[in-house]
């Protein structure tokens, strides 16, 4: 009896082994990213910015449609978009008092995602990429906030999207790029004065605001695209298969975040030098 199971076993491993050897192992090899930067503000640009870098860093290769330059290096090339995007750099803080209000401000971040898309995807060096067959990418990067217009470029390409959101995520989004929302009563959207909810009026005020910023969201989506209506439009538009989040979780409140949530909060960040000496 144990000679047969002696000789089971070795058979068993055998076979095992040959299994093993027999068996062809494809080597994962670096991803043609496509990479765009629909917002033109510096603070935006440079958490993408850090991201492209740990990409290319890492043997991947990045085309990145940017209106901030750094210079072509290996693996990364950039297509310039700064003359058809409004720059928004050293702003005056008039610009930012005169959009303190919810409507405003909804409305102002509406009108200018939906134009920097527009302009982005019109420009002729992605009309190039969209149109040719040659030119294969296997992943789009691209920052998003309020709206997923911005994953435009993976519908028509077929290829899945992460975004990158450089700020706390934005609560009145969360349905539209997740599938799901935290609940009020527990987590502030992201334009309530208080950083979480501790009161019955915080919880209950909280909820108020979230949806009537949500039902102005839609509502000013809803008439832009009936002034004027984008290819973007008329496509249900991927969604992302990962997102990175410019948070850390020892300067944000608890909260829940769903698995293909990844924070990276301090990625743009340099190491720190010393301190010069005073003279």
């Amino acid at each position: 009896m144990q000679i047969k199971s002696s000789s089971f076993g070795a058979l068993l491993i055998a076979f095992f082994a040959y299994l093993a050897l027999s068996l062809q192992w494809t080597p994962a090899g670096a991803a043609n990213i496509l990479a765009v930067q629909t917002i033109p503000g510096k603070s935006h640009w440079s958490v993408l910015r850090a991201l492209l870098r740990a990409l290319t860093d890492r043997g991947h290769t990045v085309t990145v449609f940017t209106p901030f330059l750094d210079g072509d290096r290996d693996g990364y090339t950039e297509v310039d978009i700064s003359g058809n995007l409004e720059m928004r750099v050293e702003l005056n803080v008039s610009v930012l008092v005169g959009i303190q209000s919810t409507p405003t401000l909804i409305t102002y971040i509406v009108n200018k995602t939906r134009t920097s898309c527009a302009t982005v995807f019109e420009h002729p060096r992605m009309r190039e990429i969209f149109d040719s067959r040659s030119l294969v990418f296997d992943v789009v990067v691209t920052e998003a906030l309020w709206m997923d217009c911005v994953s435009y470029a993976a519908t028509v390409l077929h290829i899945p999207a992460i975004y990158l959101v450089p700020s706390p995520i934005v609560t009145h989004s969360e349905r539209l790029f997740f599938g799901h929302v935290p609940h009020p009563a527990a987590v502030s959207n992201v334009l309530f004065r208080r950083g979480a909810p501790k009161t019955f009026s915080d919880r209950f005020a909280n909820t108020l605001h979230l949806v009537y910023s949500s039902w102005l969201l839609w509502r000013e989506e809803q008439r832009q695209r009936q002034i004027k209506p984008l290819p973007y439009d008329a496509v249900d538009l991927v969604k992302p298969s990962l997102t990175f989040t410019n948070t850390h979780f020892i300067t944000e409140p608890s909260r829940p975040l769903s698995p293909d949530i990844v924070q990276i909060g301090g990625i743009h960040l340099t190491p720190p030098g010393s301190i010069p000496k005073v003279q």
